[in-house]
């Protein structure tokens, strides 16, 4: 295989990581891939570059030990990212995931954007306290000058010693540069991996749309919220609807009720233990 194959392979790999797993699969593919020039840590760095940002992968910083999330929305270069409720400018260790330090550099929000943007900070940290598991998720709501307002919301839950991790990503975004009702443009992507005695993974990815009233910044924060809330509880029942259809249909036709003998089995040890003997003593 062609260095360029191989390469493929181990981003495909590394980039299809379940969630809290990607060290064990670096480590596997680095093995696998078994060559420093094409697996070389300028190469590896930028792979998970990729996946951090992808997952929405969020650290304390350096100082406050706040949690900011990595994420394309606040992207400044390939190690850089803006941490949206100060305009700090936070510097990320990819390889460690972990931020090292606070850059000079900030970013300001001008016009009305940035109160519209901090109000709905507050109101979605309510509204993720309220709804997730305390420990174990970040938001983030970012702003531009041209009224775009963008919610992050990166949640994880992570237990390998029981053979199980699953991750939780949803983006919200809608436009406060005008009055009256917007419409809020909403992605929904889960990802669980459970692998006691097997490897099993589902992934869901979907699209949704609400509708906020955009008028004074907390009575719009406070309807952005609701609108999310509706979002993402909908979007839970739709899940628990199929996973019940599952069980009731999907699963019921792969299973076998009878053995090929179409007999149930004798669960009697001793009517087995009957049959060993006789068979013994018939050979």
């Amino acid at each position: 295989m062609s260095d360029d194959g191989k390469l493929n392979i181990a981003t495909y790999f590394i980039m299809s990581s379940p969630t809290g797993e990607v060290d064990d699969v670096v480590t596997d593919v680095t093995k696998l891939v078994s060559d420093s020039k094409t697996l070389d840590d300028a190469t590896l760095n930028k792979i998970l570059k990729d996946y951090n940002t992808e997952q929405f992968v969020y650290a304390p910083t350096p100082d406050d030990g706040r949690n900011v999330i990595v994420s394309a929305y606040g992207q400044v270069s390939a190690d850089e990212y803006v941490d949206p409720s100060t305009g700090r400018v936070l510097q990320f260790d990819h390889r460690k995931r972990k931020f090292t330090s606070v850059t000079e550099k900030k970013q300001v929000l001008g016009g009305s954007v940035a109160g519209y943007r901090a109000s709905m900070a507050k109101s979605i940290e309510t509204y993720v306290a309220g709804q997730y598991k305390a420990g174990k998720t970040a938001s983030a709501v970012y702003g531009a000058d041209n009224g775009n307002i963008t919610v992050v919301i990166s949640s994880k839950n992570v237990n390998l010693g029981n053979f199980w991790s699953g991750g939780w990503r949803s983006v919200y975004t809608l436009n406060v540069s005008a009055r009256g009702g917007v419409e809020l443009k909403g992605n929904i992507k889960i990802n669980v991996h459970y692998f006691e005695d097997g490897n099993v993974q589902l992934h869901a990815n979907i699209d949704k749309t609400g509708t906020v009233n955009v008028g004074d910044e907390d009575s719009t924060a406070k309807e952005l919220s609701k609108a999310i809330g509706k979002i993402e509880t909908e979007f839970q029942t739709n899940m628990e609807e199929m996973y019940v259809n599952m069980h009731r249909t999907t699963f019921k036709s792969m299973r076998r009720f009878l053995p090929i003998s179409r007999q149930p089995m004798n669960w009697n040890m001793a009517a087995h233990s009957l049959v060993e003997m006789t068979s013994g003593a018939k050979s």
